[in-house]
């Protein structure tokens, strides 16, 4: 699942003051190794909240599930409608000022009303399992920046949006899709609540995502789709590298 399905349902509209934060990134070859941020006192951290989905595979796996479920169920569901066509049918044999016919025309309606309703509810189970399970993995992102924030003092972490801006469009099927995609691209970049940040101090996207992979190895993808491994830094502020701890997240 690419980050920009996730992109139109996250956001931020926090602000605050960034002070310096030291950050030491180390990334191992194969994964990505967090390191322990080294910081003077700072109240704002920043996390790609889409960055992080964007990596979860388990997400996929379990929408799909709900996905397959409902289909299934709303395409039994179709097959009800069968019976509308044959009251529909029998319909046109009778007068139409017969009582048969006035009473098999209240019967259809009412039927049709009644599965009606029956889709709806469907579709609106299937909305509310999709936002328990959206719900599920977003308040995990949220315990787990909340903790790695708390441990390093920090009082507000805020969604930021780490994409590149689109130096290519990419063809549409359909020649009235672009203005669309112009006015929502850039009805995007323009609200995003970060304009500018140093990732090196401030974002702890790394460091969360790491967290929540070590706890649930489920959630990694078998294609790494993350950053590229980076060699090690060296805190230039306090001239040593460590190891960031495992944090648990914060219940809720």
């Amino acid at each position: 699942m690419t980050k920009s399905k996730w992109m139109t349902i996250l956001g931020a509209t926090a602000c605050g003051l960034i002070l310096s934060i030291s950050v030491v990134a180390q990334q191992g070859a194969a994964t990505q190794t967090a390191t322990q941020p080294r910081f003077t006192q700072s109240s704002v951290a920043l996390v790609d909240v889409g960055h992080i989905i964007s990596q979860n595979a388990s997400i996929d796996t379990k929408m799909a599930e709900i996905n397959e479920k409902y289909a299934k169920l709303l395409q039994d569901s179709m097959k009800d409608r069968q019976e509308l066509t044959q009251m529909r049918e029998k319909l046109s044999t009778y007068d139409r000022n017969s009582d048969i016919y006035r009473e098999t025309e209240q019967q259809m309606l009412s039927r049709a009303g009644e599965l009606e309703s029956k889709q709806l509810m469907l579709i609106k189970q299937a909305t509310e399992e999709r936002l328990q399970l959206f719900n599920s993995v977003y308040t995990t992102v949220m315990n787990y920046s909340q903790a790695m924030a708390s441990r390093f003092g920090m009082s507000i972490v805020l969604n930021y949006d780490r994409t590149n801006l689109l130096e290519q469009v990419p063809l549409l099927p359909n020649p009235q899709q672009y203005e669309a995609f112009f006015s929502q691209y850039a009805q995007t970049v323009a609200s995003r609540p970060v304009v500018w940040a140093n990732k090196k101090t401030v974002d702890l996207t790394a460091l969360v995502l790491n967290e929540i992979q070590k706890a649930d190895p489920s959630t990694i993808r078998k294609a790494n789709t993350t950053v590229k491994a980076q060699a090690a830094r060296t805190n230039t502020a306090v001239g040593t590298q460590a190891t960031a701890p495992a944090v648990a997240p914060a219940t809720r």
